[in-house]
């Protein structure tokens, strides 16, 4: 008779509550209050995937083995895109604040003329 390892049991626990999401990066603005500007950073977001409802089996086994990879590869590439972007972010706000295009002016207005 063997014995149940422990760490099988709590990956096959993590897989199995794994398997029912689904991870994708999402694009947040935030107001930058030393910059006075609007910012953007990326977040990890989940959605909850279609319940599996009476499932039994060998094939049962196969399908929440994919669900659980596709749940982790989902994880591991939104995170990387995560991680990837908000560091390229952090990089520049390191530099300071970016610095606002400047309109010519040379003393006189510049009018659209609209009647055309």
């Amino acid at each position: 008779m063997t014995r149940f390892k422990p760490a099988a049991g709590l990956s096959l626990i993590s897989l199995m509550l794994l398997s029912s999401c689904m991870f994708a990066p999402q694009e947040v603005q935030y107001y930058d209050a030393k910059c006075k500007m609007m910012m953007r950073k990326k977040t990890l977001t989940h959605a909850q995937m279609q319940a599996i409802s009476q499932c039994r089996g060998d094939a049962c086994a196969l399908v929440l083995a994919g669900a659980g990879l596709v749940s982790a590869a989902s994880l591991v590439v939104s995170g990387t895109i995560v991680i990837a972007a908000n560091t390229v972010s952090w990089l520049e706000n390191v530099q300071g604040c970016p610095e606002r295009p400047k309109t010519p002016s040379n003393g006189t207005e510049r009018q659209t003329n609209f009647d055309t």
